[in-house]
Formats: C-alpha cells, structure tokens, sequence
C-alpha cells in the first residue's frame, strides 16, 4: 500500500513539473527536467561500465553478463530481497 502511495506521489509531481510549461518558469522546469534525465543517465552508465570492468577482469563467473547481475541487484533492491 505504501508503495502504490509513492507512486502516485511521484506521478503528481511529474505532472505538476509538466505543468509549469504554461507558466513562466517553463524554462527552469525544462533544465531541471533535462538536468535530472542526464544525471540518472550518468549514474546508470557508470554502474554498467564499472560491471562490464569487474566481469572483464575475471571476478565474476565465467559466462555471466554484467547486464544480469545489475539487474539482479536492481530486482533485490527494489522487493528489498536479501
């Protein structure tokens, strides 16, 4: 239940930037907007490449795929497995 809460938090939220297009500060939601997709971008694409880095160099089973294991760690984050 909690988790349904949040995210329709941040669907309200979402639209409510979407909606300062028809205002005056359409600009600075705009660079907050885009500001906020780059970042998210960046850190996704540093955990990639330091995942590709770790299986490249042999930490990781041989015939394991960097993708997997962030989505393993993705999947365990977000049902809060162990």
């Amino acid at each position: 239940m909690r988790r349904k809460i949040l995210v329709w938090l941040l669907f309200l939220f979402c639209l409510l930037l979407l909606s300062l297009a028809a205002t005056p500060y359409s600009k600075t939601a705009d660079l907050a907007l885009i500001s906020l997709r780059l970042t998210l971008i960046a850190i996704v694409s540093i955990l990639a490449v330091r995942e590709w880095w770790r299986n490249r160099h042999g930490r990781q089973a041989a015939g394991s795929d960097a993708a997997d294991s962030i989505l393993r760690r993705l999947r365990r984050w977000y049902y809060g497995d162990q």
